[in-house]
Order: structure tokens, then sequence, then C-alpha cells
């Protein structure tokens, strides 16, 4: 029986990868050049970590267009496929003897939540955006339209080009700030406590005490476990700082590549 041969993981590789998920914008980065804090290095993720793949999946307009329920079984379905890629590209490298994690998972850290690895962050020094005063990733391309997916593997890949910025994206309108319900955002910080899609994970009878505990930034053995279990549940409360934003109503064919 002749077996199945295995697929040269390169450049090339990633780029069709991509290709045949429609998928136009993503980047190839060394995990080495990605800014990221202590704690929270694509190191501390995977410690034989080379490099980072990000790509950036575009929303539809109405994504957050009708009811409560409606608006949440589509962000859901919108994260699944993001996920689905993340598992794909993870199984790919892992079938070619290389090490592969993606990057999903939240950890209560300094007295409030974040992810392993700030994927809009990642994102913006792979040349993929800016981070808005939403504190979203708005891309070159896409605008703000765009949900984040990344995996970090052991293999070492020659990088993409990272585009030259063509001036701000992100005008500083605070369109974003002025919609916000909670008052959650204000210039540079958000206040994720006080974001109606993190409140709104928790049942109600817990929010009183969880939000106050974790906010002490006390550390429990099952803090971080809780978050991933509360943030899978999640339901999709408010987008209001995501469609404020004018980089939500753009055209993708009004960019340049």
């Amino acid at each position: 029986m002749t077996g199945v041969s295995t697929p040269v993981i390169d450049r090339d590789y990633i780029a069709g990868f991509f290709h045949d998920r429609d998928i136009d914008l993503y980047a190839v980065v060394s995990a080495s050049s990605l800014h990221a804090p202590a704690g929270r290095r694509p190191c501390d993720l995977l410690a034989s970590a080379e490099t980072m793949i990000l790509f950036c999946l575009e929303m539809d307009k109405d994504l957050f267009s009708g009811t409560p329920a409606e608006i949440s079984s589509k962000v859901r379905d919108f994260v699944r496929n993001i996920r689905d890629v993340e598992d794909d590209l993870t199984s790919a490298l892992q079938g070619s003897g290389f090490e592969a994690k993606p990057v999903r998972s939240v950890i209560l850290s300094g007295g409030t939540i974040k992810g392993e690895l700030s994927l809009p962050h990642c994102a913006a020094d792979a040349g993929l955006g800016e981070i808005g005063d939403n504190r979203l990733l708005i891309s070159y391309r896409h605008g703000c339209r765009i949900g984040l997916g990344a995996v970090v593997t052991s293999i070492g890949m020659e990088e993409t080009p990272r585009p030259e910025p063509s001036g701000e994206i992100c005008t500083h309108c605070r369109k974003c700030i002025r919609a916000c319900p909670e008052h959650a955002l204000s210039p540079g910080t958000l206040d994720l406590f006080r974001c109606r899609n993190v409140t709104g994970s928790f049942p109600g009878f817990l929010l009183p005490v969880m939000v106050p505990f974790m906010r002490s930034g006390i550390r429990i053995p099952f803090s971080n476990r809780l978050l991933n279990l509360l943030a899978n549940r999640k339901v999709n409360a408010c987008a209001d700082c995501l469609t404020s934003c004018p980089h939500f109503h753009q055209d993708p064919s009004d960019q340049g590549s």
C-alpha cells in the first residue's frame, strides 16, 4: 500500500492553505520578533515556539443584526469557523512532525482578563493593521470587520513581508468610546469587567462575587479553567464598540493589497 505523502510545510504551503479557505489576510512571523510581555510570549504558550501564523477572517456586515439570540448564534458560528481553521492548520503542522498549538485561551492576570497572547497586538506587530481606540485590530484591508486566529509552532519559516504603514488608520474619532453603553472604553484602555460581553458570561447570581474577586488579582488553581468555560458559553450581548467604528462599514474592495 502506498503511504500518503507528508506535505512540505513552508510559506508556499501556508499561502495555499489560506487561499483554499478564501482567507486573503494572514502573516507568518518569527515568534521572537513579537513584542509580547513576559508570561504572554509565544514561548510561554509553546516552549519550542519558532513561528506564529496569524490570519484574519472577514465578518459579514449583517453579523450583528437580528435578535440577541440570532446574533449570538451567528457569532458562535463565526468563532467556530475561526477555530476550525486553527485546528486544520494545527493538524497539518503536527502531521508533518512539528509541535503546534492554537492561540485561544484566556487567563486572569493583573486583575483583568487577558488572552494567553494578545492577538490584536501580535497581528499589529506582524503588519496586519493597528490597534484602534476600541482596542481591536483595524486591518489595512478589511477595517475592523474581522476575527483573528493564530497558531504557534516549532517550525522555523520565512516571514511574510510586512507592509509599510500608510498613515494612521484609527482617526481617534471617539465614536467607539461614546457608543459603549457601560463606559468600559477610555482612550487607550478597556475595562473588561464593565463590558457586557464579559459580565454576560457569568451566571447572574455569581456576578457580584466573581467580578470583585477577579479584580483583586488573587489567583487560585481553577480560576483560568473557569474563565475558559465561561468564555465558551458566552452570548454576544453588545458590539457597539465594533459597529460604531467607521472602519466596520468600509468596503474592502476600496482597500489596496
